[in-house]
């Protein structure tokens, strides 16, 4: 069971964060050696209310990152604490949304990581689990340690359909005959 569980959260993570792809519509991959981040806090130093865009390598909004407190360890680490992330599709619009109360986002390699309950919300599911690594440019992401996952039906329950075997005149009434 436990397996099933990590290989759908797996699955999920894919589902919910397509890999990007170019303008030829064909998968794009992540680059060997992406360009660091730039991020400008001081190394030692923190921020509140740090909100940072991230775009791909053709200007469009791929992610945004809004965070209470930002605390850039060194120059390759930026602790985030209190993370909200943003994913957008292909053509722009909010897809999920990840919580992480602390994370450290890789500036060189930009893979998050969190070692605290982190939860994914989309709108037909929700999934949280203890530990997340994530990355930004492949869009690929996993989550270890009591993952639960809740998928919401969003079609309507289909109604009981009249057997045909029974006739209306079979059929029990509710009422006592007089």
């Amino acid at each position: 069971m436990k397996l099933f569980v990590k290989l759908a959260a797996g699955f999920l993570m894919l589902a919910i964060l397509p890999v990007a792809r170019g303008s030829d519509g064909k998968k794009k991959h992540a680059s060997a050696s992406p360009t660091p981040m730039n991020i400008p806090i001081p190394v030692q130093h923190d921020a509140a209310g740090v909100k940072l865009p991230y775009f791909n390598d053709h200007g469009k909004l791929e992610m945004y990152f809004n965070i209470s407190k930002a605390l850039r360890l060194d120059l390759g680490h930026l602790e985030m604490t209190n993370a909200y992330m943003q994913t957008y599709d292909e053509k722009g619009v909010p897809d999920a949304n990840v919580f992480m109360s602390r994370s450290v986002l890789d500036l060189n390699t930009r893979i998050v990581t969190s070692d605290v309950p982190v939860i994914v919300r989309r709108s037909d599911f929700e999934i949280t689990g203890q530990k997340m690594v994530f990355n930004t440019q492949s869009r690929v992401g996993e989550m270890t340690g009591h993952v639960r996952m809740v998928i919401y039906n969003r079609q309507e329950p289909a109604r009981p359909t009249p057997s045909p075997i029974r006739s209306a005149k079979s059929q029990p009434s509710a009422t006592p005959n007089k």
